[in-house]
């Protein structure tokens, strides 16, 4: 029996390969052009960072996480949402703030100073030093409501949104207040110099807690990405005199090869805060493996952190 299947089959073999004698029955065998193989990046939504927040784009769709990302592919357009309170679609970048929402790049502009007023009273624990998170309760409270951004009695429109929220803040916080905390959020990401980071060093996810030296010194760091350190909870006295950020391999942050990141840190105090620092364009994770509030007159440690996985 195996013998005349290996007949058969060798028989089948050759009448494929053979075909008819004038070989105008065979069929051309094309092969399918493989699919275009297509990006999905990582982006995020900055006042703080928004937690919560709705977003969809043509091929995505959900809610940002902790550190205010979504998802995207190339050239799509996103839209934020809270509730039913859209706001206007805008191209979907590796970093976006209510000045691309709104396109311009004037902080007193009165869309974006609403938007910021209306995020940061929504926050839950009323912070936003320290990261702003929409609950599902508000997307919920605000199912049915539309506003304008523009509208002089944008107040009132949000007044019962803002008051039956659960959030800390029960009024619409200040104009100024708002203001003042997006320009410090926009200087700590300096955003004017923010280049594309990818995520593919091996590096990326580690995390390790500041030993405390001195000035009150504390807090998380993670690397969430190939050019970009996320400082959480973090505080620190405000003590010291030219005080920065420093990276260097094994703490030697006197080295030539140590480098500072990020703004100075001086006069500043700093209690459960969240800051993002960007490495300089000259340096890579592989770089440094520590980081230490590092103050360079006194060439001083005030507290340092290793990345570990």
């Amino acid at each position: 029996m195996a013998y005349k299947l290996l007949i058969s089959s060798a028989l089948a073999l050759c009448l494929t390969a053979c075909g008819s004698d004038s070989g105008s029955n065979e069929v051309p065998i094309t092969q399918e052009p493989a699919p275009a193989k297509v990006s999905t990046y990582t982006g995020q939504f900055f006042d703080s960072a928004v937690a919560g927040l709705n977003y969809k784009t043509a091929s995505q769709s959900g809610k940002t996480n902790q550190l205010g990302e979504f998802q995207f592919q190339g050239k799509e357009s996103i839209t934020f949402s809270i509730g039913a309170i859209e706001l206007p679609s805008t191209v979907a970048n590796l970093l976006l703030t209510p000045l691309d929402i709104f396109q311009t790049q004037d902080t007193n502009q009165i869309e974006v100073v609403n938007l910021l007023r209306l995020l940061q009273s929504l926050d839950a624990d009323g912070d936003a030093s320290n990261g702003i998170e929409i609950a599902e309760s508000v997307h919920q409270l605000a199912a049915d409501l539309t506003i304008d951004f523009s509208a002089n009695d944008f107040e009132q429109q949000v007044s019962d949104l803002v008051s039956n929220s659960g959030a800390v803040n029960q009024e619409l916080i200040s104009a100024t207040m708002a203001i003042d905390h997006f320009k410090l959020t926009l200087n700590e990401l300096g955003q004017n110099n923010l280049s594309s980071c990818t995520k593919e060093h091996e590096t990326i996810g580690h995390t390790g807690f500041f030993s405390t030296f001195a000035h009150n010194v504390s807090g998380k760091a993670t690397i969430i990405d190939d050019c970009t350190i996320e400082i959480s909870q973090f505080s620190y006295d405000g003590g010291g005199p030219d005080v920065y950020f420093y990276g260097a391999i094994d703490h030697e942050y006197t080295s030539v090869d140590a480098f500072p990141m990020g703004q100075k840190l001086n006069g500043k105090i700093f209690d459960n805060a969240r800051i993002f620092i960007k490495l300089p364009q000259n340096k890579s994770l592989d770089d440094l493996n520590g980081l230490s509030v590092w103050c360079t007159e006194f060439e001083a440690n005030f507290g340092q952190v290793e990345f570990t996985p």
